[in-house]
């Protein structure tokens, strides 16, 4: 029996876009390995950009298709007629839906819609563009994914999307955070980054809505009232959209000697970092999912975090949930995780056993059997719309 013929689009991966990135490079070699399990799959990826293969288990590279050009304008341009040239029974859209898919089964993986309901966090032309985006999922896939159930309720109340064809499926844990090297290494990759314990982590972007200004408001409250010595590592790069005021609020600290701003950070220095943490504060005021979440946890540290959108299903019961627009709040909270011994080791303990729950595996297996679903099915979305 002939192989079912999966086209995966990956437009992020290879250009350091964060959780997005995550998902591609790790959802793709998952489904590599569980389609060889099953033996009724192929996986295709489809690359927007050449240097995106180095992310990906070597016995994959033979079944790679690149776009050219590369990026934006070769996912706009090339990915809908480089699809219909491989003819695969499924195209599964990481990210965007290009048009010229005619009439193939698409699905379509949604993250977050905070440009419908945190415009302000937003320039205007990307909330324009993402919007644009969004319409023309809702119009053409016939599938879409979740990843988290905060996210699909979002996307029926944003949209007519219909609810029978949104799924949920839980993004996982990257397994570098499952095994690390050991406190010498750690303590090596501290140094070269110029951090020392005890130490308060976040990991992310400063784009607004994720809310590091009141989280450095928490901060200087918590130094100011003698709670805490330590610094506070902003873990990622600054360069992202509208991060120009966070960064003045920073500079604004009495402490702003003791932030440290890590900016890019090869992959293979976050275990140690995150290992290395006394708490992991993550205050988003909205999220599709929240890797950062999940890493601290199966890396045995306190989580703080907020108690908006998905955050609260992610985390359960194993972090200290607080209201992201209270700094008092915050502060308490940070220093509960940080000194109180008893509640620590119950949030490291049920951290541990939460970061169980999100699995690479698991979430391959789910998008195989989607796959299956639609396989040999004309797509209902194109057959509808006529694929603009």
């Amino acid at each position: 029996m002939k192989p079912i013929r999966v086209a995966v689009l990956a437009e992020r991966l290879g250009t350091s876009a964060g959780g997005t990135e995550v998902y591609e490079r790790c959802l793709l070699n998952a489904l590599h390995s569980e389609a060889q399990k099953a033996g009724d799959m192929e996986i295709v990826p489809v690359l927007a950009w050449k240097r995106a293969a180095d992310f990906l288990d070597r016995s994959l590279l033979p079944s790679c298709h690149f776009l050219s050009p590369e990026g934006k304008l070769g996912t706009l341009l090339t990915a809908g007629p480089v699809m219909r040239m491989l003819r695969p029974d499924v195209v599964h859209c990481c990210f965007v839906v290009p048009p010229l898919l005619g009439r193939l089964p698409v699905i379509a993986t949604v993250h977050d819609l905070g440009f419908v309901f945190r415009k302000e966090h937003y320039p205007g032309l990307l909330c324009a563009r993402l919007s644009a985006a969004l319409r023309h999922t809702v119009n053409r896939a016939d599938k879409v994914v979740c990843v988290s159930e905060s996210t699909r309720k979002d996307l029926l109340l944003a949209t007519d999307y219909p609810m029978e064809r949104a799924e949920t499926v839980y993004n996982g844990l990257d397994d570098r955070f499952l095994v690390h090297d050991g406190g010498h290494d750690v303590s090596e990759t501290l140094k070269h980054h110029g951090i020392r314990g005890p130490y308060i982590l976040y990991a992310g972007k400063l784009e607004p809505r994720k809310n590091v200004a009141l989280l450095v408001e928490a901060y200087d409250r918590l130094r100011h009232s003698r709670r805490f010595d330590g610094q506070l590592v902003l873990l990622g790069s600054p360069k992202t959209f509208m991060w120009e005021t966070t960064q003045q609020r920073i500079d604004r600290s009495v402490f702003h000697d003791d932030i440290v701003q890590t900016g890019f950070v090869p992959d293979d220095d976050l275990p140690a970092i995150y290992a290395g943490a006394g708490v992991m504060a993550f205050l988003s005021l909205y999220e599709g999912f929240g890797f950062p979440v999940i890493e601290a946890m199966a890396s045995s540290v306190p989580v703080v975090c907020s108690n908006q959108t998905c955050l609260p299903e992610i985390a359960g019961d194993a972090a200290l949930l607080v209201d992201p627009e209270d700094p008092e709040m915050i502060a308490q909270a940070l220093d509960t995780a940080l000194h109180n011994h008893p509640t620590r080791q119950k949030l490291v303990s049920k951290g541990l056993q939460r970061a169980d729950h999100f699995t690479w595996e698991i979430a391959a297996k789910r998008m195989l059997s989607l796959y299956r679903d639609l396989a040999g099915y004309p797509s209902i979305a194109a057959s509808r719309t006529g694929d603009a």
